[in-house]
């Protein structure tokens, strides 16, 4: 049986997580001019306290690595439910590679 990915989606017993990112504006934008001035001068160990520091205003700006692994797990997760829900017949005298749910109808008898 196909397994799905779990460690950053419940899809798809859970529904997939929906983030609300905010455009960039006048209010947050002094920081990330900050933060990309400082990784274009290579430092990145200030630019990331400045990131820690502002975390929580920050993740309604930016997406994160977590965020990124989220959506490719429900990604992944959502093309094993797609290829679950289409079953396929074969006839075919040699197994084919089938999905779980498929029916293979052949072989020697």
């Amino acid at each position: 049986m196909t397994e799905f990915s779990n460690e950053f989606s419940s899809f798809p017993s859970g529904k997939i997580t929906k983030h609300n990112f905010k455009n960039i504006d006048d209010s947050i934008a002094s920081v990330i001019n900050q933060i990309n001035s400082l990784r274009s001068q290579g430092l990145y160990n200030q630019a990331s306290r400045i990131i820690e520091n502002n975390a929580d205003v920050l993740s309604q700006y930016i997406a994160d690595a977590s965020t990124f692994r989220t959506w490719e797990e429900e990604i992944y997760n959502t093309q094993i439910y797609a290829k679950q829900q289409q079953q396929s017949i074969y006839f075919d005298d040699q197994e084919p590679d089938c999905i779980d749910g498929d029916v293979w109808l052949g072989g020697d008898a």
